[in-house]
């Protein structure tokens, strides 16, 4: 019992680790599903990371490329 608790709390503070040595100047977060195409691939993801200031190049009409 005490062994699976453990393993939450350090997944937890791996995470937040991660997510703050993020080098975003102006980080905003969004959540939801979007996508990006690059050439011929769909890349896409529930939570982003970017650059406030540049926006977030990820939409939802994107999704719609992806091979069902």
């Amino acid at each position: 019992m005490i062994n699976m608790n453990m393993k939450k709390v350090v997944a937890i503070l791996f995470a937040i680790l991660f997510l703050t040595a993020c080098s975003v100047q102006n980080p905003a977060l969004m959540m939801g599903k979007k996508c990006v195409v690059d050439g011929d691939q769909v890349v896409y993801s529930y939570v982003w990371l970017f650059d406030s200031k540049a926006g977030l190049k990820a939409t939802k009409e994107q999704c719609e490329q992806i091979a069902e």
